[in-house]
């Protein structure tokens, strides 16, 4: 029974511990000319996300939209002004922090 909990135990401590070094991004930095799918739900914006071309965007608005499809919710390619981080798990390496303009 000890062994059974010392298992239960570990197996619960061990991804906590991992959890802790999560990485965290790299280097923030504002550009201009960023491509971002963005999400409009009764005309406010609510959601953002890189992409790394417009090619990209209307490819990920179009399934996107196929699987919303609510009069409600308007998904948009724009070019923008970001906020943006360096971040090795994201697609593109890189994350839209937010939308300056």
């Amino acid at each position: 029974m000890k062994n059974i909990l010392a298992i239960i135990f570990v197996v619960l401590l061990v991804p906590s511990v991992y959890a802790a070094k999560l990485y965290t991004g790299g280097e923030k930095y504002e550009q201009d000319k960023v491509v971002a799918l963005t999400l409009t739900l009764n005309g406010k914006l609510i959601e953002w996300v890189y992409k790394e071309n417009i090619g990209q965007c209307l490819k990920s608005k179009r399934v996107a939209a196929r699987e919303v499809g609510g009069e409600r919710v308007i998904f948009a390619c724009k070019s923008v002004k970001a906020l943006l981080q360096e971040d090795k798990q994201a697609k593109y390496g890189i994350r839209l922090l937010k939308i300056l303009d």
